[in-house]
C-alpha cells in the first residue's frame, strides 16, 4: 500500500459511484484502479466502513497487512455488527503477529452471532499460532476444513447489506423459534443466495424504492420473519424515510439479536426517545455484554438524559473492553464536563484523538473545554482544527462563534453564527447564541435587536404553534395557583441571585412553586431550591414536546421562563403554549420575541413607555426589573481603600465579553486624568496569560502604565466578593452593563458609575442605582461618565461615608430586599391570573 496522498475523486463521480466501480475493478483484480477509488471515496467520506474495509482487505491481497489493519480497524469501528469485518481485521492481525488480539476480535465476533465456518476455520489457525502448533499436519486439516464450507462467507469486497444479510441475529435466534417460523413461511425456508445476492445488487444500485417493495412483499407473506423487517428499514434508511417501526419489528422478532437492538436503540435516540434507547441498549447488552460501542452509545444517551455517574461508569467499562475507542473516550469526555470535571474531561478528549486524530467532534469538544478553563486561544486553536477536517460542521463554527465572543471579537463572532445557520437553518441554539452576542455590539440598535428575536420566532418557535392546545386550568381567579420555573441556572450561578427568591421566598398558603431543571450539574443551592419547592422536576435530555407535556400534567398556571436567549434555555417548550399564562423574566431579562410568551416583566428604566412596541411580549413593569437574592452571606465591609492607600482604585468584575473597546478607552482616559489611580479587573478568562496581555495592550496603547492595573482570574464566590474590597469605585462596562455584578459591589460598599445605552442590557444598572437613588452616578455619554468618575474621585470623605452606608441602603430598596420583591411579583402573578379568568368568563342569555 503506498503512503502518497489519496487522489482527488473524480469530479464526474458521486461517493457511491466511485465505490461501486472500486468493487468492480477489486472483483476483477485491477486492484491498483480499487485501491485509488477505495481512497478516494474515503477521502470524500472517512466514515465509510465498506471501503475502509475493502481497501484493509485489499491491502492483505498484496502482502501488505500491517498496512491494511488502520482501516479495517476504522471499518469495524464504525460498524462492530458486521462479522465479516472482524473477520478481515482478525486475519490481518494474525498475520502481523498480533495473535492475541486475533483472538478476541473472532471470539466476539461469535460470541455475538457470527459463528460461521469461515470464522470457526480462523479461530483454529489463530488458536494454532497461539499454542505453535503449525506443523504441515495442523495447517492442512485447518485449510482441508475452511475448503468444505461455503466459501461465501469470505466474499472479496464486503458490501454491507450484503454481509448482514448473509450474518445476522437470525443464525442465533433459539432453534424453536426458527423452526416456528420456516414453518410459517415456505418462501423463508426456500430463500436462496441468488436472491439475496440480486437484493444486495439493488441495494448498491440505489434501486431502494424497489428495494422496498420487495421487502414490503416478504414482511407481507411472513410477517414472522424478523431478517425481512431488518432489510425493509435498510431500504427505508437508504431513502432518508422513518424506518423505526421496521426497526422495532426486527427487535421484537429477533430477541437474542444485539445488532437488531443497537440499531433501534440509536434510532430511538436520534428521535429524543432516550429512556426507550436506553432500554434498548441493555437489551443489545444482555445479548452481547462486551460490545463496547453499545457501552459507548448508552453513556451518550444516559449522558444526555442527566444520570452523569451511570454515562460515566458506560463509557469507562467500553474503554475498558476496547481501550482505543476514540468515541468511548470523547463520550466520557462529554459526561466528565457536564459533571464539572473540566481537566479530566480534556484528558479523554485528548485520548480521543490519539486513537483517532481527524476525530471532528473531538477537537471540537475539547475546544469547549479549553474555553471554560479559560484557554480561548487553545480553544479557537481546536474549533479552527474541527473545520479544517469538517467546514460544514454547524457545531463547531458555533462553538469558534462562541469563543471568539469571549475574545471580544464579535464580527468575526456573528459570522460563525450566520455560518451555522446557513449550514443548519433549525439550529436554534445557534440563532439564540448570535441574539445574545448581538446584545454586547455597541453598532446594534433596539429594533434591530428585537427584529432578530422575531425572526427567530417565526423560524424556530412559531412553526410549534400547531402543538398548542387549549388548557383545562380552572379559571377561579383566587385559587391557589401553580407557578413553574424553567432554567439551566438552579445552582451557584449569577442568574440564580436574580431570580432565587422566588423560590426561596414564595407564599406557600397562595402559590405551589415547580422548578424544571436544564442543567445536569448540583450544587449546595441545587439542593436549597430542591428542598424548598413544592415539585421537583429534572427535565434535562427530554424533548421539548415530553417537557411541554409535563407541564401540562402538572397543571402550570404560569409558567416563567428564566434563561431567554441564554444557554441552556427551553424556548421550544414555551412555544408549544403548555400554560396559559407565560412570562420571561430575571435570568436574561431581554424579550424572547416569542409570540408564544405573553409577558415580558420589566420596569420603566430599561424599557421606558415609548418603547413597549419594539416587544413581541406584554410589557408589565415591576417596582424593579432585577432584584438580587444570596443564600451566602456576604463578608463585612471595609473602609475604604483610597485612604489608607492614599490612591484611588477604580474596578470591574465583569467578563470581558461585556467590556467594549470604547468602554477601555474610557476607563484609560479616567486612569490618566487621576493622578497615580489604579484599576483592577477580575474575571475567569484572566487566568489566561495570552488574554491578560490582550487586555493589558487597551491601557498601554492609551499611554496607562500597565503596572497600574492589577488582573485577577477566577476564585471562589467568597474570595471573589471580597476583592471588592481592594476597589473604590466601580466602573460599569458598555454597551452592556453589570446587572448582578453592580449589587454585589453595592452589597460590598462599592458603587458604580454607569452608561445608561439605549439597550435593556445597557440599562440594567441604570435601573439599579435608580432604585437605591444613586441617579448622580448614571452617565448619559462617555463623556459624562469620566467626568462623574473623577469628581467622586476627588471627593474621599463622601465616598468613604457611602461606603459605609451603602449596604444598608442597598438592603432598604426593592432590588436587595427579596421578600418585599416577591410579594411585588406575586401580586402582579394574581393580578395577570384574574385577566386570564376574566377572559375565559363568557356570559350566558337568561
Amino acid at each position: 500500500m503506498p503512503d502518497a496522498a489519496a487522489p482527488q475523486q473524480p469530479v464526474s463521480l458521486t461517493v457511491e459511484q466511485a465505490f461501486h466501480q472500486a468493487i468492480a475493478h477489486h472483483q476483477a483484480g485491477e486492484l491498483q484502479d480499487a485501491e485509488r477509488l477505495y481512497l478516494a471515496v474515503i477521502q470524500a467520506h472517512p466514515n465509510h466502513p465498506d471501503a475502509n474495509h475493502n481497501l484493509g482487505v485489499l491491502a492483505g491481497q498484496v502482502g501488505q497487512y500491517a498496512a491494511g489493519l488502520p482501516y479495517l480497524k476504522t471499518a469495524l469501528t464504525l460498524n462492530p455488527a458486521q462479522g465479516q469485518y472482524a473477520l478481515s481485521y482478525a486475519e490481518a492481525l494474525l498475520e502481523t503477529g498480533q495473535i492475541k488480539d486475533a483472538l478476541d476480535i473472532v471470539g466476539a465476533a461469535m460470541e455475538r452471532g457470527f459463528d460461521t465456518p469461515a470464522a470457526q476455520v480462523l479461530r483454529k489457525k489463530i488458536e494454532a499460532a497461539a499454542t505453535g502448533d503449525q506443523s504441515a499436519d495442523s495447517l492442512d486439516r485447518i485449510d482441508k476444513s475452511a475448503q468444505s464450507h461455503a466459501q461465501a462467507d469470505r466474499a472479496l469486497p464486503s458490501e454491507s447489506l450484503k454481509t448482514a444479510l448473509t450474518h445476522t441475529g437470525e443464525k442465533k435466534s433459539r432453534p424453536a423459534k426458527r423452526k416456528s417460523i420456516r414453518k410459517a413461511s415456505p418462501f423463508h425456508k426456500s430463500w436462496p443466495q441468488a436472491e439475496l445476492n440480486r437484493l444486495v445488487a439493488m441495494f448498491h444500485a440505489g434501486r431502494h424504492v424497489e428495494l422496498e417493495s420487495q421487502t414490503r412483499m416478504m414482511v407481507e407473506q411472513c410477517p414472522d420473519f424478523g431478517f425481512a423487517w431488518k432489510l425493509l428499514w435498510a431500504s427505508l434508511q437508504a431513502q432518508g424515510r422513518d424506518g423505526l417501526p421496521a426497526k422495532q419489528k426486527a427487535a421484537q422478532l429477533l430477541p437474542d439479536d444485539a445488532d437488531a437492538h443497537f440499531n433501534l436503540a440509536n434510532a430511538q435516540r436520534d428521535l429524543g426517545q432516550l429512556d426507550a434507547a436506553v432500554a434498548s441498549y441493555r437489551r443489545a447488552l444482555k445479548n452481547m455484554p462486551r460490545f463496547a460501542v453499545v457501552h459507548s452509545n448508552l453513556g451518550a444517551t444516559l449522558r444526555e438524559l442527566g444520570r452523569l455517574d451511570d454515562a460515566v461508569a458506560s463509557c469507562r467499562r467500553a474503554i475498558e473492553i476496547d481501550p482505543r475507542l476514540a468515541e468511548a473516550h470523547s463520550n466520557l469526555g462529554n459526561a466528565l464536563k457536564n459533571l464539572g470535571q473540566l481537566d479530566n474531561a480534556e484528558v479523554s478528549y485528548r485520548k480521543a484523538l490519539e486513537f483517532k486524530p481527524d476525530y471532528v467532534e473531538a477537537h471540537s469538544n475539547l475546544g469547549d473545554v479549553r474555553n471554560a478553563l479559560g484557554h480561548i486561544d487553545d480553544a479557537v486553536s481546536s474549533f479552527r482544527r474541527a473545520l479544517a477536517l469538517k467546514p460544514v460542521l454547524a457545531e463547531a463554527q458555533n462553538n469558534l462563534g462562541n469563543a471568539l465572543k469571549d475574545l471580544g471579537q464579535l464580527n468575526a463572532a456573528a459570522a460563525c453564527y450566520r455560518r451555522a445557520l446557513a449550514i443548519k437553518p433549525d439550529y436554534t441554539e445557534a440563532h439564540s447564541n448570535l441574539i445574545f452576542m448581538l446584545d454586547l455590539a455597541a453598532w446594534v440598535d433596539l429594533a434591530t435587536l428585537q427584529q432578530e428575536r422575531r425572526l427567530w420566532d417565526s423560524i424556530h418557535a412559531a412553526p410549534l404553534a400547531v402543538f398548542q392546545r387549549a388548557h383545562a386550568n380552572r379559571p377561579d381567579p383566587a385559587r391557589r395557583l401553580r407557578i413553574g420555573y424553567v432554567s439551566a441556572d438552579f445552582r451557584a450561578h449569577s442568574a440564580a441571585a436574580a431570580f432565587g427568591a422566588m423560590l426561596l421566598q414564595f407564599d406557600p398558603a397562595a402559590f405551589d412553586v415547580v422548578a424544571y431543571s436544564n442543567n445536569a450539574t448540583e450544587d449546595a443551592l441545587t439542593h436549597l431550591f430542591q428542598q424548598r419547592v413544592t415539585l421537583w422536576r429534572k427535565v434535562v435530555g427530554r424533548n421539548d414536546e415530553a417537557v411541554a407535556e409535563l407541564i401540562r400534567q402538572d397543571e402550570i398556571d404560569i409558567l416563567v421562563d428564566l434563561s431567554g436567549h441564554s444557554a441552556g434555555n427551553r424556548l421550544l417548550v414555551f412555544a408549544r403554549k403548555p400554560a396559559p399564562i407565560q412570562i420571561t423574566a430575571w435570568g436574561y431579562a431581554s424579550s424572547t420575541g416569542m409570540r408564544a410568551m405573553d409577558v415580558f416583566f420589566a420596569d420603566p428604566i430599561v424599557v421606558p413607555p415609548d418603547e413597549k412596541h419594539f416587544y413581541a411580549e406584554e410589557v408589565r413593569y415591576l417596582p424593579s426589573a432585577i432584584m438580587h437574592c444570596s443564600s451566602r452571606e456576604f463578608p463585612a465591609v471595609n473602609s475604604l481603600p483610597a485612604l489608607s492607600a492614599n490612591r484611588i482604585t477604580f474596578g470591574s468584575f465583569n467578563r470581558l465579553t461585556k467590556i467594549s473597546n470604547d468602554a477601555y478607552q474610557v476607563w484609560a482616559q479616567i486612569l490618566l486624568a487621576v493622578p497615580g489611580s489604579r484599576m483592577v479587573l477580575k474575571t475567569g478568562e484572566l487566568n489566561d496569560a495570552g488574554i491578560q496581555a490582550h487586555v493589558l495592550q487597551y491601557f498601554t496603547r492609551a499611554g496607562v502604565d500597565p503596572a497600574r492595573i492589577t488582573l485577577l482570574g477566577k476564585t471562589s464566590w467568597i474570595d471573589h466578593v471580597a476583592a471588592f474590597g481592594l476597589v473604590d469605585i466601580g466602573l460599569d462596562p458598555f454597551p452592556q452593563g453589570g446587572g448582578v455584578t453592580a449589587m454585589e459591589g453595592l452589597m460590598m460598599g462599592v458603587p458604580v458609575v454607569t452608561r445608561r445605552w439605549p439597550t435593556i442590557p445597557g440599562r440594567a444598572s441604570a435601573s439599579i442605582l435608580t432604585a437605591v437613588g444613586l441617579t448622580d452616578w448614571i452617565a448619559e455619554s462617555s463623556e459624562e461618565y469620566v467626568a462623574i468618575a473623577v469628581r467622586k474621585a476627588q471627593d474621599l470623605p463622601a465616598l468613604a461615608l457611602l461606603r459605609e452606608q451603602l449596604r444598608n441602603i442597598f438592603t432598604s430598596s426593592i432590588n436587595g430586599d427579596p421578600q418585599a420583591y416577591v410579594n411585588a411579583v406575586e401580586k402582579e402573578y394574581r393580578q395577570l391570573w384574574r385577566e386570564w379568568c376574566a377572559r375565559r368568563f363568557i356570559p350566558i342569555d337568561a
